[in-house]
């Protein structure tokens, strides 16, 4: 029993270590401002109606400009086969909003289904990076501990003989 508990301690306060490694930096990637970089929402920037007037002239050039292109390679891909939009094999990798990786990938940006929840996984990180710190302070301590009385029991061998 006394292995297992060693084993346990050791193994526990290593582990801590990367988890608190991984927190910290979870936290700093979810929270960019908390290293002084900017937030990755950016600010709506009110337009000039001139302003608005050249994006859409803009927009209207370059729609007929795609448009004429994708018409020339239609016609230079006629001779081609064409498939099925269902047959392509990366079709249903798209759509990950309902997949397991996208149920995943959005958990980690903060994200249940439509819901924001990025302050659930930001409390999730400092509780954390809490419980991480004070197991890795009362693992050293204990350490600290056994070190001392093993000490004291050596003195109290090499006392007696």
């Amino acid at each position: 029993m006394k292995k297992m508990r060693q084993a346990h301690l050791w193994i526990g306060l290593i582990t801590s270590v990367f988890l608190l490694m991984e927190a910290i930096t979870g936290i700093l990637l979810t929270e960019p401002w908390l290293m002084g970089q900017e937030s990755s929402h950016q600010p709506m920037h009110i337009q000039t109606e001139e302003q608005g007037q050249s994006q859409v002239e803009n927009i209207g050039q370059e729609q007929s400009a795609a448009i004429s292109a994708a018409q020339q390679e239609s016609t230079a891909d006629a001779s081609l086969p064409q498939r099925n939009f269902e047959e392509r094999e990366d079709f249903n990798r798209g759509d990950e909003g309902n997949s397991l990786m996208g149920i995943v990938k959005g958990l980690h940006a903060g994200r249940l289904g439509t819901v924001d929840i990025k302050w659930v996984i930001d409390v999730a990180a400092i509780s954390m990076i809490f419980l991480t710190g004070s197991g890795i302070y009362l693992s050293v301590k204990l350490l600290a501990a056994q070190r001392k009385s093993r000490k004291k029991r050596s003195l109290k061998v090499s006392e007696v003989q």
